[in-house]
């Protein structure tokens, strides 16, 4: 049986965010949507970086693996929280800068779903391997995009109306893909 795991993995602030790449690590503590449900200040555990403009940080990704048995193909799709890399400044803590932060975490479990359903209508066999990984990149790309588009409309949560419409939208396309949840 061959078995891959991928990993894409986005640190995201009110300020902005920088994208890394990181391999699965089972001693990093994570939280995936499903379990955690809506974040509190309390999952921001990290330290906060006080040189740095950025007011809080969500570490969350998107992970997939697959295996292979013959022509069988079987893949799981994960979006997770890492609390122990996520941090706030605690003099700006607030529950609008927490629906803020929640929000990309929404994005990151949106884009798990869209991922779901792409391989589910797509990936088919192990012949479809290379498909999964264009999928993969086209996700990773898509959501980055994704991020940097609500920041910037949002300011970083500084132009309320902008927040409201994004809290709004990402609800509604989790809801319309409901049937690719965690």
């Amino acid at each position: 049986m061959k078995k891959s795991l991928f990993c894409f993995c986005l640190l995201f602030s009110l300020i902005g965010f920088c994208s890394i790449s990181l391999y699965q690590n089972p001693t990093i503590d994570f939280y995936t949507w499903s379990q955690k449900g809506k974040l509190n200040w309390s999952d921001f555990k990290g330290t906060p970086d006080y040189k740095s403009p950025e007011i809080a940080i969500t570490a969350s990704s998107v992970e997939f693996s697959y295996y292979t048995k013959g022509t069988v193909i079987g893949w799981q799709v994960i979006a997770k929280y890492f609390p122990d890399r996520s941090w706030i400044k605690k003099d700006k803590q607030s529950p609008y800068v927490l629906q803020h932060e929640q929000v990309h975490f929404d994005i990151t479990e949106l884009y798990a779903r869209l991922f779901r359903k792409r391989l589910k209508e797509s990936v088919k066999t192990s012949n479809d391997i290379l498909m999964l990984k264009s999928i993969g990149k086209d996700i990773l790309r898509d959501w980055q995009k994704t991020q940097d588009l609500y920041d910037k409309e949002t300011n970083h949560s500084i132009n309320e109306q902008k927040q409201a419409e994004w809290n709004k939208k990402v609800f509604d396309q989790l809801q319309a893909l409901k049937d690719f949840a965690s």
